[in-house]
């Protein structure tokens, strides 16, 4: 796969994910959050709670599952990124995944959300 696809892939599944979390009450506050240590793709608040998103998507299931992208060392830095954007306020927060796995026709098959997880 190429850069661009995996962008256009990238921002529909962002798109969707934003989306799912409204549904359940999420409120957006950013999204692609960029610092020269990376990205946090989605800031939401649950409740009380900051939230800091990091999300995954692949196309068919030849190629393995979004769980399977997500690393000890993404997690790390999603965390660094987090504490990056808190500026060193204390606000409860924590980092949620969502995974999404799109038909080879781009519609969805699955979308997953994983809560608090590092």
């Amino acid at each position: 796969m190429n850069k661009r696809y995996n962008k256009i892939i990238g921002k529909k599944a962002e798109d969707i994910a934003m989306n799912a979390l409204k549904q359940k009450g999420y409120h957006i506050i950013d999204r692609n959050v960029s610092y020269k240590q990376g990205e946090i793709d989605i800031v939401a608040q649950d409740g009380q709670v900051l939230v800091f998103v990091e999300v995954k998507a692949k196309t068919g299931h030849n190629t393995g599952i979004p769980e399977e992208m997500i690393t000890k060392k993404k997690l790390e830095r999603v965390r660094l990124l987090g504490t990056i954007y808190l500026k060193g306020n204390n606000e409860p927060c924590r980092i949620d995944i969502v995974a999404i796995v799109f038909n080879s026709d781009y519609s969805v098959n699955r979308i997953t959300h994983y809560i608090n997880v590092y």
